[in-house]
């Protein structure tokens, strides 16, 4: 079998197009008009004319589709004449159980609705009033009836005796057995849903393509045709031509154009519903059929469009059924030409069906009721804008969100790459200038270079187990911070700092005033990188003799100081360099609302102070 062929038969626009056919047969019974169709309840016609649409839906909803579907053929072979067309869309049905539900619930649903008709013998007498009222109510004389009757073979006697054929039930659930027993054989992957999840696949199936559109054109024109088939024998058919009913029930066909053309099914229907209401009394099914077009139209097309059309036909109705007259009148029913009674209250000659159909006006009201359709279609067509806008102002939101997830990643490298920095220039540097006394230390002694080969060690473990807390936070996948993290370098250690930097050609002093404990953490370790990097830029560019750190801790904030006796540098010139030192300081400072300042000159050394406020924080966030 084709690819493509094979692909088809196993989607739901072959059920689709399954529905579609049934009902055009189901059409084709309806003009008929034979069995107990005309005798059944308005409520059983109307079901039985639109039925075959269940098979559309046997894919989605196997459960709700076998139901109906084997309640139309209940009907079908009570009223005397089984619809196959029906009875195959139940056996396709309950075939489809095992797709859409686990094994053993499609075979206790596929049970149990075939046994519902057989279950229907314990209240047949309720069943069948309901049915066939016209027993009951002494409308029909049906003890006259013959059983050879040709409006109903076999007559009312056989409706009261009437019983489901119990093969019919079990040929019915061996469909479903088999249907179980190939999905097992065939070891095919289903999707086993739930009544919720059915009832959500329902949903998003109904709306979702124009080829259902088909199938409500279909539905609507057999709803159509048995409303106006029951009514030929009143009102004024006979002066309309014999192919004007089945124009006007086959004008529904039109709504398959509803989402891209919707104009076109609202006058279409329009005028036959105005020809209809010329002839008969009511035809609500045509009346529907507008109202859906009409709401097509508002919930499909722009407002500025829609209103207008809509506005123009529903205005139009009742003005042409005001203002027609013979002469047009007789070119719609022909049939109305010569048709005169002598009228013996006037003395002269009248066209009474004319004259019957001309007072048969539209009502402005049923105009006014068929807006309500145009309003409901605006209100879904806001609503969906609504939605839409509700989708994209979330979607909005959740890209905000992780640009702003994003971004506090960003900035957390930004400050683990500024430790980094810190640290690791740091360190380095000051191994650098340890080595670099190595020649120094050999004239002094043996144990001279012992100490300085252990600091340089000292050195070098400190900045590589700092190293490799930096480098695990940068490898936390789950942003659970590292146990080895914490707690990070505070005031307290500013003195092992300074010891770490002085050595014999560089003496730094501390300075330290207030307790190193009261200030919060974050505020600490930005002051102590403040006084790393500064250090730093003495130790390596300075060429100085001597530093003085001064820290100075109050309830308001931190003050810190660094000055050295260095060759100074150029500010403006280092601000525009591609050094991270000054701007990653800057930056530590920014993050707590704090100033920075550096005063500094070539050959007149350097000045840096910083104020990081405590307070400044907690008035922002308030």
């Amino acid at each position: 079998m084709n690819t493509r062929l094979r692909a088809f038969l196993a989607s739901t626009q072959f059920d689709i197009a399954l529905a579609v056919i049934g009902l055009a047969i189901t059409q084709v019974q309806l003009i008929k008009v034979n069995g107990g169709w005309t005798h059944a309840s308005l409520a059983v016609q109307l079901f039985m004319a639109v039925a075959p649409a269940l098979i559309a839906i046997r894919r989605v909803d196997p459960v709700l589709a076998s139901v109906g579907l084997l309640i139309g053929t209940f009907c079908s072979v009570v009223v005397g004449d089984i619809d196959f067309v029906i009875l195959a869309g139940t056996a396709l049905a309950l075939w489809s159980l095992a797709s859409r539900c686990r094994l053993v619930t499609a075979l206790v649903a596929g049970a149990v609705i075939t046994a519902l008709p057989i279950g229907a013998k314990v209240s047949w007498p309720f069943i069948a009033n309901w049915l066939f009222p016209a027993i009951y109510d002494g409308a029909v004389d049906y003890s006259s009836l013959p059983d050879a009757s040709d409006s109903y073979p076999g007559g009312y006697s056989r409706i009261l005796s009437m019983e489901w054929p119990v093969w019919l039930s079990a040929a019915l659930f061996a469909v479903c057995v088999l249907g179980v027993v190939y999905r097992l054989v065939r070891q095919r992957v289903v999707v086993e849903r739930g009544a919720r999840g059915r009832l959500d696949d329902l949903r998003a199936f109904v709306p979702a393509t124009v080829a259902l559109d088909a199938v409500l054109a279909m539905a609507a024109a057999s709803l159509i045709l048995l409303d106006l088939g029951r009514d030929l024998g009143k009102g004024l058919w006979w002066s309309a031509p014999g192919w004007m009913t089945y124009g006007i029930a086959f004008s529904a066909l039109t709504l398959v154009l509803r989402r891209k053309w919707p104009v076109v099914p609202v006058v279409v229907l329009a005028i036959g519903a105005l020809l209809a209401y010329w002839q008969t009394s009511f035809s609500w099914s045509i009346v529907g059929a507008l109202a859906v077009a009409l709401y097509s139209l508002a919930s499909n097309r722009r407002l500025r469009l829609s209103l207008p059309v809509a506005t123009a036909v529903l205005g139009a109705l009742p003005v042409v059924a005001e203002l027609i007259r013979y002469s047009q009148m007789k070119l719609v029913f022909p049939k109305l030409k010569g048709y005169l009674d002598w009228d013996g209250f006037t003395g002269r000659e009248r066209n009474f069906p004319y004259e019957i159909m001309v007072d048969h006006q539209w009502p402005v009201l049923l105009s006014a009721a068929l807006a309500l359709a145009v309003a409901a279609g605006v209100l879904a067509r806001l609503y969906r804008r609504n939605r839409a806008a509700a989708a994209r102002e979330a979607e909005l939101e959740r890209r905000s969100e992780e640009q702003d997830a994003a971004q506090v990643v960003l900035t957390e490298r930004s400050n683990i790459a500024r430790d980094l920095h810190d640290v690791v220039a740091h360190a380095v540097n000051l191994m650098v200038i340890q080595a670099e006394t190595g020649p120094d230390l050999l004239r002094r002694g043996d144990r001279d270079v012992l100490e300085g080969f252990q600091r340089i060690g000292d050195t070098g473990r400190r900045a590589l187990g700092e190293l490799d807390r930096l480098l695990s936070a940068l490898r936390d996948a789950d942003g659970v911070p590292d146990p080895q993290l914490a707690p990070q370098p505070g005031l307290a250690e500013l003195r092992q700092l300074v010891r770490d930097v002085s050595h014999d050609r560089l003496a730094v002093e501390l300075e330290l005033d207030g307790d190193p404990e009261v200030p919060p953490v974050g505020h600490q370790l930005t002051a102590y990188r403040l006084v790393q990097e500064a250090l730093t830029n003495v130790a390596k560019h300075a060429e100085a003799t001597g530093a003085k750190v001064a820290v100075k801790i109050s309830t308001e904030g931190i003050a810190v100081t660094v000055t050295d006796d260095g060759r100074g540098f150029d500010l403006a010139a280092a601000r525009k360099g591609s050094r991270h030192g000054l701007p990653g300081m800057r930056e530590r400072v920014r993050i707590h609302h704090g100033t920075l300042d550096i005063h500094t000159s070539p050959g007149a050394g350097t000045t840096v102070e910083a104020w990081l406020p405590v307070a400044a924080k907690a008035e922002v966030g308030r």
